[in-house]
């Protein structure tokens, strides 16, 4: 049987619903019988069935005998819903294919040794790498303890992310403005800092897509100093100011105090603390500056409007490198956004 083919259906499945499944992985699942497809499935969020019981009640009885593809290892415990081994088994299935174990601590291997110890077949490791970039943020969260961060810029083909004056909309087209919705309905929490919130007043919300679990918002502050009828603070989602200041109780919204914003280690270790395991970082240039100078970010994304302006406040004025000390980064890929263009860069990892 042509395992890789099955499993490549599976991953399709899961990506239906990625980012909507937080803060679960999401999966997708396929039964095969005698060459046939019987069954399939894919997690449609926390409390929701999950992927192998959505395909096994697809299959009904046709599940007996059957080999089932899975892009995640199967949990084995009972939390929101009861375990996926344990209907595994009961329906009958021969064969369990599994792209990737379960970084998550109660499952890591557990899902698969029941399976085993059951009589199941079980084969690992099918197109493991598409597995784990499908869900990245999860894998890094549950193996480091850190959340996933991705740095959002948009700016001029000169690099400025702003006017002189700091006036910065609209850099980027209607397209890419709808495409950065649904960017941030892939995320957890957004991140900017005050002078952003303070210069743009905008409502960090992810308006344009179906956000089943709308990402919170988080405004880096040290003055704690805002003015009134800020959007952030007027609408919803949740938003919640971090500082290393002692805070006054007027503020309208949660603050979270962290030891230090020398560095973004502190703050990140604060997130995952708070269950985010995923942080779209969206300005302004002291924010990007920082996460760039410390290294601490995962994806880099430039979204590149068609338009040169000469002079204004440039995307990553704080930095001083040299091009040795300049680091690399890996292009993912790049998507046209009506007239605009975006990157996708990888931070390389540190040597060795």
């Amino acid at each position: 049987m042509n395992h890789e083919h099955y499993m490549r259906i599976a991953l399709d499945l899961a990506r239906w619903h990625r980012g909507r499944t937080r803060p679960n992985p999401t999966v997708g699942a396929v039964i095969v019988k005698q060459h046939r497809i019987v069954g399939i499935g894919y997690h449609l969020g926390k409390g929701t069935d999950h992927a192998e019981v959505v395909a096994l009640k697809a299959a009904g009885p046709l599940a007996r005998g059957a080999t089932m593809y899975v892009t995640l290892e199967p949990h084995s415990f009972y939390g929101t819903t009861p375990p996926c081994t344990q209907a595994i088994i009961q329906a009958g299935i021969a064969h369990v294919v599994v792209a990737v174990r379960d970084p998550f601590p109660r499952v890591r291997g557990e899902g698969i040794r029941q399976l085993v110890e059951a009589g199941v077949q079980v084969t690992e490791g099918v197109l493991a790498e598409e597995a784990r970039q499908l869900n990245e943020e999860y894998f890094k969260f549950h193996e480091t303890g850190l959340p996933w961060v991705t740095l959002k810029v948009a700016l001029t083909l000169d690099g400025y992310i702003a006017q002189p004056d700091g006036r910065a909309r609209w850099i980027t087209s209607p397209e890419a403005r709808r495409w950065v919705h649904q960017l941030r309905g892939e995320h957890d929490a957004l991140l900017v800092g005050a002078g952003t919130v303070r210069q743009d007043n905008p409502a960090l919300t992810a308006r344009e897509v179906l956000a089943f679990h709308p990402p919170r918002r988080l405004i880096l502050s040290r003055s704690l100093q805002f003015p009134p009828g800020l959007q952030v603070f007027q609408t919803p989602p949740e938003t919640v100011v971090i500082t290393d200041r002692p805070h006054p109780s007027r503020l309208p919204v949660p603050v979270w105090q962290v030891d230090s914003l020398d560095t973004p280690q502190d703050l990140l270790k604060t997130l995952a603390h708070q269950g985010i395991q995923s942080v779209l970082v969206e300005g302004g240039a002291q924010v990007f500056s920082w996460f760039l100078k410390h290294r601490t970010f995962d994806r880099l994304i430039l979204i590149y409007s068609p338009r040169v302006l000469g002079r204004g406040l440039p995307a990553f004025g704080e930095l001083r490198h040299t091009l040795e000390e300049s680091p690399g980064w890996q292009r993912e890929w790049v998507k046209p956004l009506g007239p605009d263009l975006a990157v996708s860069f990888r931070r390389k990892p540190e040597p060795a």
